[in-house]
């Protein structure tokens, strides 16, 4: 039986007009790095053209990174779907579960919190430093 029969795809592989493709877009911006070079080197040069000149080869490169990337991302997809088919429809089935609200909260949930009364609160933040008190030199 064949691919098409069975139903399942095939992965895609790399194409000669991939190859031209990217080989256009990389000798392209290999192109624009060295015009921006010559800008830079010319007397009217800035170091703006010398970031363009460094910026375009890492286009190039990220054309290929993406280009690999997205390669292999497809064919796992395609392997996971073909694998997926080989299963014969099998889908998992979680057990039941009964789901209950809580109506209450119990109360050794949560530690119960320190009771503090007005003399112990105000000890307890009572201000560190003597420059918090009033001064009466300074009231005028």
């Amino acid at each position: 039986m064949s691919t098409q029969e069975t139903g399942k795809r095939q992965r895609i592989r790399v194409r000669w007009w991939h190859i031209v493709l990217i080989a256009v877009l990389v000798v392209a911006f290999f192109a624009l790095a060295y015009w921006q070079w010559t800008r830079f080197q010319s007397g009217s040069g800035t170091f703006q053209n010398l970031g363009y000149a460094l910026q375009w080869p890492l286009f190039a490169a990220f054309v290929i990174y993406a280009y690999r990337t997205a390669l292999r991302s497809e064919n796992e997809r395609i392997a996971a779907e073909n694998e997926a088919e080989d299963l014969d429809g099998f889908a998992y089935e979680a057990p039941e579960v009964t789901k209950t609200k809580p109506t209450t909260i119990d109360e050794d949930f949560l530690p119960s919190r320190p009771q503090l009364d007005v003399e112990e609160f105000n000890e307890l933040n009572r201000p560190r430093r003597g420059h918090h008190e009033v001064n009466p030199d300074l009231d005028r």
